[in-house]
């Protein structure tokens, strides 16, 4: 069993961005609709289907009201448990952080931030 001090942790890809790697655990945290911190939690795998490589999602974890070191920790502790050498992390609950996840699901968003900053 791997130790949790072995499992790597590195930030989550952008949307439109694809993972390589052939197995981790992706910690994700955001405000919900009320501006609650929740956290999902996916393991996420690759695996053959006639001859080719499709992703495996299982959610550990849907909206879970945790702080992101706690789900982290916890994700962590359960990649190391099963031998998963990487988690990664994305934790939206901060403006900056929170307007960049907004902007990936609407682009306008993401514009009209860049527009006004830079006025």
């Amino acid at each position: 069993m791997m130790k949790a001090t072995e499992v790597r942790i590195a930030p989550a890809l952008d949307p439109g961005e694809s993972y390589v790697d052939p197995v981790f655990v992706l910690v994700e945290t955001s405000l919900d609709d009320c501006g609650e911190t929740v956290t999902t939690i996916d393991h996420v795998s690759t695996r053959q289907v006639n001859g080719r490589d499709r992703w495996n999602v299982t959610t550990l974890g849907l909206s879970v009201p945790l702080t992101h070191s706690a789900a982290l920790e916890w994700a962590v502790s359960y990649a190391a448990s099963r031998d998963i050498p990487l988690v990664y992390e994305r934790d939206a609950t901060t403006v900056s952080d929170y307007a960049a996840s907004l902007s990936g699901r609407f682009p306008a968003l993401g514009a009209a931030s860049a527009s006004s900053s830079s006025k």
